[in-house]
């Protein structure tokens, strides 16, 4: 019966959140020239509209780029800062990861105000790079978690097996333990774009006439207008979310160094790489928990 009834929740709760989708996509077929749901025929208008609009694609290319280097930078930092985390024993890590986590936990409205007042001081209000570095700020957080998760369960006698055979930490780290921790890295900087590109507060705050991004442009639409050419877009951001998450979870499974079909050999091959002295034929096989 509390099976039942979970699922039953479950299926409400799932049902809540795609019912929008069942509005939005189909009325952005809509040959109306307003917002009509059903539709009473279908177009393409909008997409095209969409797509031959400067005032709509300057937008989304610059959000695409603020995503990318904001990609760039969160998973270089949040996977320098996990490795700290995880790996490090020092007074005051806790305090220094609760540091690294508190923008997820602070509200982002609050985090928007306080980035305006510091950016203002040095007129990066209305520029990339006031985008760049406060989305990264935000981003970086779901690295060191996603990261550090992976790192907490990661197998460190195959580490240890490379620097034995005389790697050294550094070439030990780049052959045998980020090709092995490739997968969370990817799920990582994939979330870390997805919010970036998604993220309007701080857009709203920070942005302005030559720093305007798509959710930023949608958000004013709503404000001062009602567009139906909104609908297109917001249609073409949930297929775009469906795709990063599909590539996603694609190039975390061909990066997957260990599977059942390579098993122990796929380990070695690592090992290999670190110690180019050492065959993956001959490298030593490691214990099995």
């Amino acid at each position: 019966m509390n099976r039942i009834a979970l699922q039953a929740i479950a299926g409400v709760v799932l049902g809540f959140l795609v019912l929008p989708l069942v509005v939005i996509v189909p009325t952005s077929f809509s040959a109306s020239a307003y917002m009509e749901f059903p539709p009473r025929g279908l177009s393409l208008q909008w997409y095209r509209n969409y797509f031959t609009s400067r005032a709509w694609i300057e937008p989304t290319l610059l959000s695409v780029r603020v995503a990318v280097v904001t990609t760039i930078l969160s998973t270089i930092v949040g996977t320098l800062a996990a490795f700290g985390l995880v790996r490090g024993r020092f007074r005051g890590r806790r305090a220094l990861e609760f540091f690294l986590l508190s923008p997820m936990i602070v509200p982002v409205i609050v985090f928007a105000i306080g980035c305006y007042f510091l950016f203002a001081r040095f007129k990066l209000i209305d520029t990339p790079a006031a985008l760049y570095l406060s989305h990264s700020i935000v981003a970086t957080p779901l690295v060191v978690i996603i990261v550090g998760s992976a790192l907490r369960t990661f197998d460190r006698t195959i580490e240890q097996a490379a620097r034995s055979l005389g790697a050294g930490y550094v070439r030990a780290l780049w052959y045998v333990t980020i090709p092995l921790m490739r997968p969370a890295i990817l799920s990582a900087a994939a979330f870390a774009f997805l919010t970036s590109f998604d993220e309007v507060v701080l857009s709203v705050f920070l942005g302005g006439p030559a720093a305007t991004t798509l959710p930023k442009r949608m958000w004013d639409n709503v404000r001062h207008e009602i567009d139906p050419t909104i609908t297109a877009v917001a249609s073409i951001l949930i297929a775009g979310s469906i795709v990063v998450l599909t590539l996603a979870e694609l190039l975390r499974r061909a990066a997957a160094p260990i599977s059942e079909s390579r098993g122990d050999l796929g380990e070695r091959s690592h090992i290999a790489r670190a110690v180019p002295d050492v065959s993956p034929r001959v490298a030593p096989r490691l214990p099995r928990p």
